[in-house]
């Protein structure tokens, strides 16, 4: 038996997998996908799925994706979603045990469990957030803004929680599902599907490498463009590795880092501290990087929860930044910027921006409320 999971269900279980040492994420093959996916068995597919996060019931039934309408289940507790038959490669990931097996068979029977892969996980919120967007319960910027953060989370390292997306815990230090690359790549091999436009403009604006919901925030205060609520800002390298110049490398701390953010034109660092720094242990390192940088003629930017407080606080962190940056740009940089820091339209969109990426658990009463 086959299971092919659709929409919110699939990234329930795509982010448990994640999240979870005993299971891993394999690209499907074709061959999956075009055979015979045998009938849907309720009491195996119960037990196949992972039942802390999905436990089908005829009330709440579980989301499975199809060839087409003739070979729709007639299970129950399935609720069934046609085209899988028109999905190209690369659409869908297999979940298979750590240690590189197949799931435990259900009563004797082999069973398949399948998620969509990034660009097809990216392609359903786009449905989903479509169709708020047609029903005005949100806007179009919002769901785009949304739809870019969600792509950074699996082109990151950093997973959500599956039942609890914006107030649960997040898992940090995960390889990524995907690049955004590849999700684009992949959108254009379905341009004909609902929610293509929508989901191919998130990606546009979307970054390889975030570690964390604030780091998310923040990339898309920096580089959005200004209608979005950012500032359209070069974008920045996140999470890669600095190699040190040879003539400093014995005098670093550390031989390499890895920078939230860096920009070689501006030869600027900036880190998110969302840990507890107050510990001599964490302030002795946050010295050492700071040290380390400084050496290496890199400005250093650490950026807290507090600056994230409001829109009002993020805007004078953004200010900080241009100033830094204005002497390696033209005479019109520092002028075009404060335009985008103080325009009424621009703050009431990185407000926005704010209510679509803040964390549950960041998000304070807005000083400017």
């Amino acid at each position: 038996m086959d299971i092919f999971l659709a929409h919110e269900d699939s990234l329930k279980v795509l982010r448990h997998a994640r999240r979870t040492g005993d299971l891993a994420l394999i690209p499907a093959d074709r061959e999956a996908i075009q055979r015979d996916h045998g009938r849907i068995d309720a009491s195996s597919l119960v037990s196949a799925l992972p039942g802390d996060v999905l436990a089908p019931t005829r009330a709440q039934p579980v989301s499975l994706r199809f060839a087409d309408d003739a070979s729709r289940s007639q299970c129950g507790i399935v609720r069934a979603v046609p085209n899988l038959a028109r999905l190209p490669d690369g659409s869908y990931l297999e979940l298979i045990s750590s240690s590189g097996g197949p799931l435990p068979a259900a009563a004797g029977e082999p069973v398949h469990v399948f998620v969509e892969a990034a660009g097809l996980s990216l392609l359903s919120a786009a449905q989903s957030l479509g169709e708020l967007v047609r029903r005005e319960r949100l806007t179009r910027n919002a769901a785009l803004v949304r739809l870019s953060g969600f792509i950074m989370e699996l082109c990151g390292s950093y997973a959500r929680d599956p039942l609890s997306p914006s107030a649960g815990e997040v898992a940090y230090d995960l390889p990524p599902v995907s690049s955004v690359a590849e999700a684009t790549s992949f959108l254009e091999s379905v341009s004909g599907l609902h929610g293509h436009t929508l989901a191919n403009m998130a990606a546009g604006y979307a970054n390889d490498g975030s570690g964390s919901t604030m780091e998310t925030l923040w990339y898309h205060a920096f580089c959005l463009p200004p209608r979005l609520g950012g500032m359209h800002l070069q974008r920045p390298l996140q999470n890669a590795p600095l190699e040190w110049p040879d003539e400093v490398s014995n005098l670093v701390s550390h031989q390499t880092m890895r920078p939230d953010f860096y920009w070689a034109l501006y030869h600027a660092a900036c880190e998110h501290q969302g840990k507890d720094h107050a510990s001599e242990e964490a302030l002795a390192e946050d010295c050492d990087r700071a040290r380390d940088y400084e050496l290496c003629g890199i400005d250093y930017f650490p950026v807290t929860k507090k600056d994230a407080r409001s829109e009002k606080a993020v805007r004078a962190f953004l200010a900080q930044l241009v100033e830094k940056f204005a002497p390696y740009e033209g005479p019109s940089f520092k002028r075009r910027m404060r335009q985008r820091l103080d325009d009424p339209d621009v703050v009431l969109a990185r407000s926005v921006l704010l209510s679509q990426l803040r964390p549950a658990s960041q998000r304070w009463q807005d000083e400017d409320a």
